[in-house]
């Protein structure tokens, strides 16, 4: 066909062509990657810290431990020293009596030491506070009757020289009571001495506990600083062996301040 006029005439039979459709069995192009660049910085690249951990920094002193560690020892062996000191008062079973005695309007002297019947007398003396009148007297060991009364013995002279005792009086343990007559009906005054043991203050099993443990110390001192560096504990071990550093100067100071003032 021809144009006419300078304009172009459509075929009417042609038809607009329907735009392609891609087929199946082609694939879509997937886009390169980028390339990774590495640059010279190393803050820039980092790989992941698996399984690692970081080196652990200095240990500081922990004072409390330290302390602890250093007062302990001594303050276990004060406590030691002051269970025994008041053990030993407060359970001493010997109790010393004087008294001094006037004769009464039968000639005797008698005195009521108001002891428990759990108290035993061990032994008594006595003497004459006039100077010009002899007299002495003693309790003797030996009992006399059922009633385990203790029989009070007076030292007499005799003309030839030789001494015999004469008994005199008793103690009753069940009244606790002394009571004797001397021989010399002139004596007045006498001073009386007497020694008692009560056995429900017999605390010597104390001691002996005590005594015991105390042989036990060292190791356990020693045990106390193992302990101490198993459980990383440090600060507490060093504690420990200052004191007994602590401990050895003052010893070898003694013994060195003995040595300077003897010579």
């Amino acid at each position: 066909m021809e144009e006419s006029g300078g304009e172009a005439k459509t075929n009417p039979f042609e038809t607009t062509p329907f735009p392609e459709t891609p087929s199946v069995f082609e694939t879509n192009t997937i886009p390169a990657p980028q390339t990774i660049t590495l640059s010279g910085s190393v803050s820039e690249f980092q790989t992941p810290n698996y399984g690692t951990t970081d080196a652990p920094g200095g240990r500081k002193m922990q004072w409390k431990q330290f302390f602890f560690g250093l007062v302990i020892p001594y303050a276990v062996v004060f406590l030691l020293f002051v269970i025994m000191v008041t053990a030993e008062e407060a359970g001493d079973p010997w109790k010393y009596d004087e008294k001094t005695l006037t004769v009464n309007e039968t000639g005797y002297f008698t005195h009521d030491f108001q002891q428990s019947t759990a108290v035993e007398m061990q032994w008594c003396s006595g003497y004459a506070i006039s100077p010009d009148a002899f007299f002495s007297m003693n309790c003797s060991s030996e009992y006399s009757g059922p009633q385990d009364k203790f029989i009070v013995d007076e030292r007499v002279q005799n003309p030839t020289g030789a001494e015999s005792y004469v008994k005199i009086g008793e103690y009753t343990p069940s009244n606790s009571t002394l009571w004797f007559q001397p021989t010399n009906s002139s004596i007045e005054t006498i001073e009386v001495r007497v020694e008692f043991y009560d056995s429900s203050k017999d605390f010597d099993f104390v001691f002996e506990i005590l005594s015991v443990g105390s042989c036990f110390l060292p190791f356990i001192y020693i045990g106390a600083v193992i302990f101490a560096f198993v459980k990383q504990k440090r600060s507490l071990a060093y504690g420990l062996l200052s004191a007994l550093g602590l401990w050895i100067a003052f010893v070898s100071l003694f013994i060195a301040s003995l040595v300077m003032f003897a010579f």
